[in-house]
């Protein structure tokens, strides 16, 4: 894996890019990075250019200067893909990361050949609200133990607590809380109305998020779903030959428009 930066509306963003051939982008969670992806980042490199990015604040990518949407961080997603001098190419992302995948169909969808979206959260503004006590309660503390991470994922090692909170550290609970009020203020549903035909749902079957996977279908058309046994909200932490062998099956697919 190769480190590089680009500039964008929004300052520096730092990826991780390998291998060759179409191109991959993958967008991490909220308090995490483009570290987020080491494990399934050298084998997506047998098939693809692959570029997994810091978001705007989070990482190595510049500090986050004031409130972004979940639009405006899609935007900055297709400038990082600008500065990179890709036409078109394949996007993956994961919760925070899978909203902007949402709204990257609703709005650039020229721009991609298929659209992964992993583990994003589908809440009224109701389930936001009464939820928001806990929310601020899993981002306002900048480290975790290891007994506030383990319901999320499926073996917690470590090394994996080491990076977890490193990464948060760089992130910083302002930071993860606009993310986080970003995604309350987002109108999802209006996005999944303009989503194209034809894209990838991702789900764990041990995470709260998959109870929304019905929603996510009814809204959209010819979707395919996969839901990973065993699996919580960081399928490729949990299962990354899972993971890998979604994104080979699917970028193989046909790309409706």
């Amino acid at each position: 894996m190769e480190d590089i930066f680009v500039n964008t509306s929004q300052g520096r963003i730092h990826l991780l890019t390998a291998g060759q051939g179409r191109p991959l982008l993958l967008l991490h969670s909220n308090g995490g990075s483009a570290y987020e992806f080491e494990h399934v980042i050298d084998p997506l490199a047998e098939h693809f250019q692959v570029f997994a990015w810091d978001m705007p604040g989070q990482g190595d990518s510049d500090p986050l200067l004031r409130h972004l949407s979940v639009q405006q961080y899609a935007d900055v997603a297709v400038e990082v893909m600008d500065a990179l001098g890709l036409q078109t190419g394949i996007v993956g992302g994961a919760s925070i990361g899978g909203a902007v995948c949402v709204a990257l169909g609703a709005s650039h969808a020229a721009r991609f050949e298929k659209i992964v979206v992993v583990e994003c959260p589908f809440r009224t503004p109701q389930e936001w609200k009464g939820n928001w006590a806990n929310t601020e309660a899993n981002y306002a503390p900048v480290t975790q133990t290891r007994e506030r991470v383990a319901p999320r994922l499926r073996n917690v090692t470590d090394e994996l607590m080491v990076r977890w909170n490193i990464d948060r550290a760089k992130a910083g609970s302002k930071t993860c809380l606009s993310v986080m009020w970003a995604l309350r203020e987002y109108d999802i549903a209006a996005d999944l109305a303009k989503f194209p035909a034809g894209q990838v749902l991702v789900f764990g079957d041990k995470s709260p998020t998959v109870a929304k996977a019905g929603q996510f279908e009814a809204a959209l058309t010819d979707a395919t779903t996969h839901i990973i046994s065993d699996c919580g909200h960081f399928p490729m932490i949990d299962d990354p030959e899972r993971f890998v062998d979604i994104f080979i099956t699917e970028s193989q697919a046909p790309h409706a428009s």
